[in-house]
């Protein structure tokens, strides 16, 4: 018998806890004995419960990750199939070794890991049998099936604990690592760009244009596609048709009458003083012409921006909301009492109140409330479209006795035109095969489709004619790289030479210390690579999108091995190498025990538990 130590303990505790959680949201299914195992692997079974609970998991997580719930069918197009079934595999090629060789956890273990178990625990923090007895009933286990299972889970991480711990990374390998990340540049470089040519470039003739065409054909030619056919329904397509009682949309003006009238506002700042008479005093010498209202507020220690209440409605201004309303632009008011006192107020502007009525607002209204109930009637209408497709009915059926339309698109990984414009529909078409029926799948605006693979179509030109504009551009491009190309090398040739003079119209510019990944201003994104590829002292050329950068390496420098950046980053790399050995080692172990023991897979229960997903 072996003990798992303190760490594989921790491991086990989390296992657990994702165990209780995942059968807590799930539940056991109940296959009625009739199917038996998914497969084993040696002499251990791969159960059933636990097949699917592993399906149930992937599917979670997936929909957790896309932010909404996921159909299995769609699931299974991105693989969940495959990495539940893996995980299962692994849990029993792992007992199956445990239990040939002899390892086991000891009923203290397993107490002691139970114990320490919060969902177990009562309000003291002390084991709490009834607590231990509701969560197991929750998650359809009895006390002996749970033991049991956390005796595997102990022994599974015994075992991998035996094979990865104690795994170091290699000095020389992190220092060649360090030696790489750390490592700079000193450069001088020039750079040739298209402000130094000509504003307008010239127009290739026919001769010259078919000549490119037929040189750079790869670029003019579309890629392996996928014929394929779909039906499409979306809200937009069904919102004209869509009835609506006039009455919701009344009903809908009426109770956001915020967004349809805003009443009359006035831009205003409002001077509060101590008491009436001195706000009185001051009125007085601002119709007088003694003070401007900006003296009033200074001499109060005041900005404008201190007493600028922006934009108001008059029932803001409680009180002195009727004086300040019926005062014209650009006038003073007051005293008027306020919330902090006599004030005066100045009306800046009178922004009128803005109304749509009813009539106005139907159009968007009646479009707001037909997309939403077309949404509902596609949702409505899913199951039956789908139905007629299993039921063998064609998509050009389904398109001729339905609202759905009828399309077809050579589609290509990276198309984004017309319903390629879905995301949901890319993935499901760079999945699709020949062989594949088609069903209905939903689209992000509450649509849906179905789509078939008519056949494969072989890459194929596009006719000059059809992409003359982009030929032209693509043309003109390249004749001016072939200038900017020119022009660097007479450079390159004088600064090889010494010729100074001749590099008296470019802007020489020096950068030091350059590490690697690090980009310069205006400069290709390639530049970086590449000096990091040169001989200390070269002078080389490098081409980007409309510039060519002449390129001299002055010099190289190493990281300093005892810096506090480079020390830390020692820690990290020595951690990240000897978990990836680690995760190699292991893997390379599994296959092993799998090779040796013989995985046997009952596809009849596979598909059981895939259809009470279905």
């Amino acid at each position: 018998m072996a003990k798992a130590g303190k760490g594989s303990k921790i491991v086990v505790w989390a296992l657990v806890g994702g165990l209780i959680a995942g059968l807590g949201g799930f539940g056991v299914t109940n296959f009625g004995g009739t199917v038996g195992n998914v497969g084993t692997v040696g002499d251990t079974p791969i159960q059933i419960e636990a097949y699917s609970r592993a399906l149930r998991g992937e599917l979670d997580a997936l929909s957790a990750q896309m932010g909404s719930p996921v159909s299995f069918a769609d699931a299974a197009a991105m693989g969940i199939e495959q990495r539940a079934l893996g995980q299962v595999v692994i849990a029993a090629t792992l007992d199956n070794e445990a239990s040939d060789i002899g390892v086991s956890v000891g009923d203290t273990a397993v107490a002691d890991q139970i114990f320490t178990i919060q969902a177990f625990q009562g309000s003291n923090g002390e084991f709490d049998r009834e607590a231990y007895k509701f969560a197991l009933d929750r998650a359809g286990l009895t006390e002996a099936e749970f033991e049991s299972q956390l005796r595997r889970e102990s022994a599974r991480t015994f075992l991998q604990g035996a094979v990865t711990g104690g795994i170091q990374a290699s000095d020389n390998y992190v220092n060649l690592l360090l030696n790489y990340i750390g490592q700079q540049r000193d450069i001088t470089y020039i750079v040739i760009n298209s402000t130094s040519l000509p504003a307008t470039q010239p127009l290739p003739t026919d001769a010259q244009l078919q000549a490119f065409y037929d040189e750079n054909i790869a670029d003019f030619t579309l890629p392996a596609r996928k014929g394929i056919t779909y039906v499409e329904l979306t809200p937009v397509m069904l919102a004209d048709t869509v009835e609506l009682d006039e009455g919701i949309l009344r009903q809908a003006y009426e109770d956001n009458q915020d967004r349809y009238y805003t009443p009359e506002r006035r831009l205003v700042e409002r001077l509060v003083f101590p008491d009436a008479e001195a706000a009185e005093a001051a009125k007085a010498r601002l119709d007088s012409g003694e003070a401007t209202f900006e003296d009033l507020a200074a001499e109060r220690g005041l900005e404008l921006a201190d007493i600028d209440l922006g934009d108001v409605a008059q029932d803001d201004l409680d009180g002195a909301g009727e004086g300040v309303f019926a005062a014209e632009a650009d006038s003073v008011v007051g005293p008027l009492d306020s919330n902090f006192g006599p004030a005066l107020f100045r009306v800046n502007a009178i922004l009128p109140e803005q109304s749509t009525s009813y009539e106005e607002a139907k159009p968007d209204l009646r479009d707001e409330f037909a997309i939403d109930r077309a949404r509902r009637v596609i949702e409505q209408q899913a199951e039956d479209l789908n139905d007629m497709l299993a039921a063998g009915a064609t998509l050009e059926e389904v398109a001729a006795e339905t609202e759905a339309t009828l399309g077809t698109i050579e589609y290509y990984d990276g198309l984004e035109s017309d319903i390629a414009g879905y995301e949901e529909f890319r993935r499901v078409a760079n999945g699709l095969t020949v062989d594949d029926f088609p069903e209905i799948h939903e689209l992000s605006d509450g649509g849906i489709f179905a789509a078939r693979v008519d056949g494969d179509l072989e890459p194929s030109p596009i006719p000059l004619e059809d992409v003359r504009a982009e030929v032209v551009l693509a043309w003109q491009t390249a004749e001016m790289m072939n200038q900017l190309r020119t022009r660097a090398e007479a450079l390159q040739a004088a600064l090889d030479a010494g010729d100074m003079a001749a590099l008296d119209e470019v802007e020489i510019q020096t950068a030091e210390n350059v590490g690697r990944g690090q980009m310069l201003p205006n400069t290709p994104a390639t530049l970086n690579n590449h000096i990091f590829e040169m001989e200390e002292g070269a002078i080389d050329l490098v081409e980007g999108a409309e510039k060519v950068v002449i390129v001299r390496l002055d010099g190289v420098s190493d990281p300093d091995m005892e810096s506090e950046e480079v020390t830390q980053m020692r820690g990290f790399l020595e951690q990240q190498a000897a978990s990836q050995t680690a995760e190699a080692l292991f893997q390379a172990y599994l296959e092993a025990l799998r090779s040796d023991a013989g995985v046997q897979l009952n596809q009849a229960a596979l598909n059981a538990v895939k259809a009470q997903f279905q």
